[in-house]
């Protein structure tokens, strides 16, 4: 018995000795520990947390996030960038912290939409000035922020555009105007604007239509009847 008690004791003290032994060297060793959190993972989760500190609008941790190393150009799991999502939601001041962190202010997610056209369809007027203060496009090709804008009945932001050298008569890939766009959705303030800069109200799309058509076929009265002056 006695014989195996000196056994047990010995096998502690080897085994203790070795542990301090380990813990001295790893204790004087200069070199960090190595991290076994492939890269992509560490990127996954730093888009997940810069995603959510934007829809917090908590500027500070997306600031840490970016000096951290997460791009301002990220993509959510819905192909919208960072700038998108914070022009969308109205953050005008995460939209500049983006922006002088190095966001790409035409940068398109995935439908070929950018952070401009988002916020004047929701009528985010802040931030249209914002993005067009830092070169967001306006007379692009194909659909522009006017479209969306007079889409949205946000008449200041269809202004404001317009007296930025937005063109009055710009056609998506189908020929469809912002005219014909604010005909289809009744807004009668963003069809005054339009037409005060020059919209054509005869102007037609790729099946032969107009705006007045438009109007016509979604009964809208009070468009019709703006239209058909336009028209005299």
């Amino acid at each position: 018995m006695l014989k195996k008690l000196i056994y047990v004791t010995i096998a502690q003290v080897i085994l203790l000795a070795t542990a301090n032994v380990a813990d001295a060297q790893s204790r004087l060793s200069n070199a960090p520990p190595q991290s076994s959190t492939p890269p992509e993972v560490v990127v996954e989760a730093s888009k997940i947390e810069l995603f959510k500190m934007i829809s917090l609008q908590r500027d500070r941790d997306v600031r840490n996030l970016i000096f951290r190393g997460a791009s301002p150009d990220l993509l959510d799991e819905r192909g919208d960038h960072a700038l998108f999502v914070a022009a969308r939601d109205g953050w005008a001041e995460g939209v500049s912290l983006l922006l002088e962190l190095g966001a790409k202010p035409n940068l398109r997610n995935k439908w070929g939409d950018s952070a401009l056209m988002v916020a004047a369809l929701n009528g985010h007027e802040a931030v249209v000035k914002t993005l067009r203060s830092k070169g967001a496009e306006i007379n692009n090709t194909g659909w522009t922020a006017l479209h969306y804008a007079a889409l949205g009945g946000h008449d200041n932001v269809v202004r404001y555009l317009l007296n930025q050298g937005a063109n009055p008569v710009a056609q998506s890939p189908n020929g469809v105007t912002a005219l014909m766009m604010a005909a289809r959705e009744n807004r009668t303030e963003a069809i005054k604007v339009l037409l005060e800069y020059g919209a054509d109200s005869a102007q037609k799309n790729q099946k032969g239509e107009t705006a007045l058509d438009w109007a016509v076929r979604e009964e809208h009265r009070a468009s019709v009847e703006l239209l058909q002056r336009a028209k005299k």
